[in-house]
């Protein structure tokens, strides 16, 4: 089962997810019980009603008692547990740390595991969590010289139907884990998981594990489904799923339960120290604190158990609601505050100075998210998004001016609109943002508790002001409401001049509007997309007066013929499916009669971006499409679907521009570059290329031809 997961939804690396099993699709992240065979807390009708669609037992526990083993090889797993969902096996590696051996082979255990048909197994790797880097290295090669055991035995293959997966070790040296995963990746493995963290659990040393997962992340190809083993306590699986991990197992939830502890998303009590209990689950509205100690502890030890359980499942579905909404930083923002470790894992992967972490999560964090950004913390200045900002302005700022005003926020809302000079807006977490692009996500859509300008953002504003004079910027100006304030921030910038209502100029209302497009443009889709427009009308929100949608007031002759003609007839067609009345003369009352505009772009509401119609991916399409400018290119195959306005899937892609992240506006070529369609990026361009199953790119509109 080579191809078993595809995204749903992306934030930071974090994705909810579809992992095809055998027996049914468990949505990821998911965390997976622990169920002991001989000694369960729980019962599998009480994992069925906690809605789990998987769990994981231990298959040599099952292998060496007698009866369980011969009930699982005659009924198979999942009828000799009453379960007709998914269950993932562990190989008895726990039981080889402990005790240092096991009465059992790897091929023996890989083979029980395929006979009594478990949906995810394990070979029987070798932890290892001491000695020197050579030491482990040799555990390490026992476990890939069993994973190639395992293939040539012809077990982990291509057609196999179990989701074999492949431990990666080497825990916390980078070297190590790079190692393990060029080796072990050699192998059809469908699935892999991160291993040897016991230590690093019980001594909360997180940023370790952290570190350890940032590299594991960005050697594997992204289209594998990423384990974790033994991590179980809810408030961490937020960072977890942050740096992609997509499953984890524990027994937490049964081992705290037995010593009386009560889990919640941001720490953990002991039962004899709650009055009250902070959750809503059926057995926190049952019970009292007090009332669960005076019953029988193994009753009292089951409830505990089932209450850690909805927890879990509870945080797992904030997360994945997080995802979805673009919010799942802040959440892990919110559990950083219920342990330190969690925070400084949290804050190493925000450290200015961290360019490897950086690199990992730009590469796979969406352009545009669905909810703004609420900053809490200093590093959380250093997010993805607004370091991917700062990186990308110096670049595609459009410049239209000679003149430039450096002003304040609260000095930006008290210079006219038409003003002759580009007005550049201080901002304590973006630096610089051009009024022109300033309701562009995520730059209004941000709340910061910092409102000064501190030295980095003077220091960027510096270096900004460099380029601007490079670019031919021939008077910079400082402006704020308080002219002592101005006159503070012009020594600390080395500007000589402080706007006080100089003659800088005016420009007309069409030029203002021509001049914001085409900075939204150039700021999207990078330098010369501005070019693609000489003429525009806008169309503002009536309720917010924020600009919504971009008409082309300089239409050609070639252009009315291959796009907006077409583009009539199927408005024409989906009024006639409406029973809507149809124009007796089409382009005349829809286009010419209206000023012989056309609808260019809209902004959304939800992303903050500009969203393409038809003319505007033909204009992109024809300026760009020799470098593939966020362009894809699909085989023959799925043309004609595409065209017909069908998703566009990961396998038929064929090439990508490296630079397309998640929810990015793309364009759709087939291998002759003619223009198929246009869409909302699902993935990255390294997960387009990685991935053989899912969607890639949400098509908006397919082109005939």
């Amino acid at each position: 089962m080579p191809h078993v997961f595809e995204i749903v939804a992306k934030d930071g690396a974090g994705r909810v997810g579809k992992l095809y099993t055998p027996h049914g699709i468990i949505e990821t992240p998911a965390f997976v019980p622990v169920i002991n065979p001989h000694l369960p807390v729980i019962s599998i009708h009480d994992l069925k009603k906690l809605g789990f669609e998987l769990f994981i037992t231990n298959a040599y526990l099952i292998y060496k008692d007698e009866k369980l083993r011969e009930l699982v090889l005659r009924k198979g797993i999942h009828d000799a547990f009453n379960w007709n969902k998914a269950i993932m096996t562990d190989s008895g590696a726990f039981q080889l740390m402990v005790y240092g051996d096991v009465e059992i082979s790897n091929l023996e255990i890989v083979e029980f595991q395929s006979k009594i048909g478990v949906d995810i197994g394990v070979i029987l790797d070798v932890p290892i969590y001491k000695g020197s880097i050579d030491y482990r290295k040799k555990f390490i090669n026992e476990t890939i010289r069993r994973a190639k055991e395992a293939y040539e035995a012809g077990y982990v293959t291509e057609d196999s139907r179990t989701i074999w997966v492949g431990p990666i070790h080497g825990v916390p040296y980078p070297s190590l884990l790079e190692y393990s995963v060029k080796n072990m990746t050699r192998y059809p493995f469908s699935m892999y998981a991160v291993g040897s963290i016991v230590p690093l659990m019980e001594n909360y040393q997180l940023v370790q594990l952290i570190k350890s997962a940032v590299v594991v992340k960005s050697k594997l190809p992204t289209n594998y489904p990423v384990h974790l083993f033994g991590a179980g306590h809810p408030a961490m699986f937020a960072l977890f799923v942050l740096v992609g991990f997509d499953t984890f197992d524990s027994a937490a939830y049964a081992l705290y339960a037995k010593d009386n502890r009560y889990l919640t998303p941001y720490g953990t009590y002991h039962l004899r120290d709650l009055r009250y209990f902070p959750c809503d689950c059926p057995i926190c509205t049952e019970y009292t604190p007090q009332e669960l100690m005076k019953i029988d502890s193994m009753h009292r030890q089951h409830l505990l158990a089932m209450h850690n359980l909805y927890v879990a499942q509870a945080e797992i579905r904030r997360i994945r609601q997080a995802i979805y909404e673009g919010t799942l930083w802040q959440l892990v923002a919110k559990r950083a505050s219920s342990h330190p470790e969690i925070a400084r894992a949290y804050k190493w992967l925000l450290d200015k100075r961290n360019l490897k972490a950086y690199q990992f999560f730009e590469e796979l964090e969406p352009v545009f998210k669905n909810k703004g950004l609420m900053i809490t913390r200093d590093e959380e200045r250093y997010l993805p998004v607004i370091r991917r900002y700062r990186e990308r302005i110096i670049d595609r700022i459009f410049l239209w001016s000679d003149k430039v005003i450096i002003s304040t926020p609260e000095g930006s809302n008290d210079l006219p609109t038409l003003i002759g000079a580009q007005v550049l807006i201080l901002n304590s977490v973006f630096y610089v943002i051009p009024r022109e692009i300033r309701h562009v996500y995520p730059l209004f859509q941000h709340m910061s508790p910092y409102s000064g300008i501190d030295s980095s953002a003077l220091d960027f504003t510096e270096r900004f002001i460099e380029y601007l004079r490079e670019k031919g910027v021939k008077e910079i100006y400082v402006y704020d409401t308080r002219e002592e304030n101005a006159k503070k921030l012009a020594e600390r910038l080395n500007i000589e001049e402080i706007y006080s209502g100089q003659d800088v100029g005016i420009i007309s209302q069409e030029q203002e509007e021509l001049f914001r497009a085409k900075a939204i443009l150039r700021y999207q889709f990078g330098p010369g997309a501005e070019d693609i427009i000489e003429k525009v009308q806008i169309e503002y929100s009536p309720t917010t007066g924020r600009l919504r949608k971009i008409f082309a007031a300089d239409v050609t002759k070639e252009e009315i013929e291959k796009v907006i003609i077409p583009e009539i007839e199927k408005h024409i067609e989906k009024r006639e499916k409406l029973g809507k009345p149809i124009p007796s003369d089409p382009l005349q009352e829809m286009f010419i009669d209206k000023g012989k505009i056309w609808l260019l772009a809209a902004v959304t509401p939800m992303h903050f971006k500009l969203v393409p119609h038809p003319l505007l991916a033909y204009r992109m399409w024809q300026k760009f499409r020799d470098e593939l400018r966020y362009m894809i290119i699909i085989n023959e195959e799925a043309e004609p679907f595409v065209r017909a306005g069908r998703t566009v899937f990961s396998k038929f892609i064929v090439e990508v521009d490296k630079n397309i992240r998640a929810n990015d506006e793309v364009f759709v070529l087939n291998e002759e570059k003619d223009l198929v369609a246009y869409g909302r990026a699902i993935l990255s361009a390294r997960e387009m290329m990685d991935f053989k199953r899912g969607a890639a790119v949400e098509n908006r509109w397919g082109f005939k031809r």
